[in-house]
């Protein structure tokens, strides 16, 4: 489930969230996806400081009442704020071209075997450059090649581009076995 994050002074965010994920899980995937300590966070939910450990041993979402298009406050232990202040969630770096190009940092996991990595990818790059990026990676793959993205439960076409897709930072691609096939129009 998606579920947006704000942070003082930093664009607010959306970041995919299991339901069943604990306090402690969400602060490792914002550690990754951010670069934030997870221990010098911390979260709050309508008006509930989300503790890493609940009355009946560990607390997550489900016990917190954290559902899709829920939002979740974040507080930086000071000078880490500072930090995020200056990095305002995405990065940008000059493309050959003189231009910006925006970074994306998404999580690519694999239904085709047990593989997970996190993958810095343009958000105007056509989705095939990941295809790309993961095979250099040696990423555990099909061998035949007969593989897609699925980003929010919807099949990617890697003709388009990440932002096309409304893929954000944090958001999570899964990687499928098998090939998509369209019905001829009439």
């Amino acid at each position: 489930m998606d579920v947006t994050f704000e942070c003082s002074g930093v664009e607010t965010f959306k970041m995919e969230v299991g339901f069943f994920d604990t306090v402690h899980d969400i602060k490792q995937k914002l550690q990754s996806c951010r670069g934030w300590s997870a221990a010098g966070m911390s979260l709050f939910h309508n008006g509930d400081v989300l503790a890493d450990v609940g009355a009946g041993g560990v607390a997550g979402a489900e016990q917190y009442g954290i559902v899709e298009g829920s939002v979740i406050h974040v507080e930086l232990a000071g000078r880490q704020q500072q930090q995020g202040q200056q990095q305002k969630g995405r990065s940008k770096r000059r493309d050959d071209g003189g231009g910006d190009v925006t970074l994306l940092r998404v999580n690519v996991v694999s239904r085709c075997g047990s593989g997970r990595a996190e993958v810095a990818v343009s958000a105007r790059r056509a989705v095939s450059a990941l295809r790309r990026e993961l095979e250099e990676r040696a990423f555990p793959l099909p061998r035949d090649g007969a593989y897609f993205f699925i980003h929010r439960q919807s099949v990617m076409d890697e003709a388009r581009s990440f932002e096309w897709h409304g893929v954000a930072a944090g958001d999570e691609i899964v990687v499928f076995e098998g090939s998509v096939t369209r019905s001829p129009t009439y």
